[in-house]
Parts: structure tokens; C-alpha cells; sequence
């Protein structure tokens, strides 16, 4: 046999044997339906229902001409309906103290606090306000801000001082 003869065998020998091999790598492949659906996004709001009132610990005032001394106790009441919803929401329900404006040393003499409940139960609170879940979605929270006039306000500290209420706002943030 001569040289190309058999060059000619080799060659076909192998393609033979490439031609074999190649169909085993061959893989199979299924796919399916997803199992998924859609992730809507949640809601958090608040809307004041009714008219607020002020009291200290004597009863109504007008917040307007009020004058406090210290140990005095001035309590804003108001009305909100809540829309909070979201599957690990939670929120808290605070008074914004950069919406009130006047005398530094009257405001520095004047804690803080607000409370809320629904159905008359408490809810929980903590450093941010009322702590607001989905709990309380589509329900009204009755909201309470209490003013403290520190009583060992001495001196002529805050005399004569105002704090501007106007634009005092209620607000409703994520943590």
C-alpha cells in the first residue's frame, strides 16, 4: 500500500473516531414554569381626623395666649388615620422638633413626649415615638404630645421666652 493510501485510512479512521465521540457529550436540558409571582410595594401614611385640642393640667387652653411657668403640663391631642403597609414595616409616630421655633433656653427647658393608642390600648413606644406596625392599618391612633416645663427652671431663664407652635408637625417615619 502506498504512503497516501494509508494517510488517507488514518484520516478517515479518525474522523470516524472524533465523529463517535462527539455525539456522547451530549447533554440533557428541562425547563419549567416559574413558581413566582409579583412584590407589590407597601404604604406608609398619616391623615389628621378632626380638630386637635390643647389642654394643660387644668383643662383646655388656647395655645396661642398660654404663658407657661415651670411645672406646667401642656398636652397637644389629635386624631390620626394611619395607613401602614408593608410585611416588616415599622414606624415611628413622633413630634418634629424642627417644627418648633422661638426662645432656645424655653425650648431646651421643655421635654418631650408623645404616646398613642388605638381602642383605648397603648401602643409600645421608644426613643422615636409610637411604634406603628401594620397593626394599625385603616385604624384611627389617638396621638398625644406632652410639653414638660422643667419645674427647677430657675432664675430668669426662659422669662418672657415663646415657642412657636404654628407649624408644629406630627410625623410618621420608617425605621
Amino acid at each position: 500500500m502506498n504512503m497516501k493510501t494509508k494517510g488517507a485510512i488514518a484520516a478517515g479512521a479518525a474522523t470516524v473516531l472524533l465523529a463517535g465521540g462527539a455525539g456522547t457529550m451530549a447533554a440533557f436540558n428541562a425547563g419549567g414554569g416559574g413558581v413566582g409571582g409579583s412584590v407589590g410595594a407597601g404604604g406608609l401614611a398619616l391623615t389628621q381626623v378632626g380638630t386637635p385640642a390643647w389642654t394643660d393640667q387644668h383643662g383646655a387652653i388656647d395655645v396661642t395666649s398660654y404663658r407657661a411657668v415651670p411645672g406646667d403640663v401642656v398636652t397637644y391631642a389629635a386624631n390620626f388615620s394611619v395607613t401602614a403597609k408593608g410585611t416588616n414595616l415599622v414606624a415611628n409616630l413622633g413630634a418634629d422638633s424642627g417644627t418648633i421655633t422661638g426662645d432656645a433656653a424655653l425650648k431646651a427647658a421643655m421635654a418631650t413626649a408623645v404616646t398613642a393608642s388605638t381602642n383605648g390600648v397603648s401602643l409600645p413606644s421608644n426613643a422615636g415615638g409610637a411604634v406603628i406596625t401594620p397593626a394599625q392599618d385603616g385604624k384611627t391612633v389617638n396621638v398625644k404630645v406632652v410639653f414638660t416645663f422643667n419645674p427647677a427652671t430657675s432664675g430668669y431663664v426662659a422669662q418672657a421666652a415663646r415657642l412657636d407652635l404654628s407649624n408644629f408637625n406630627i410625623t410618621l417615619k420608617q425605621v
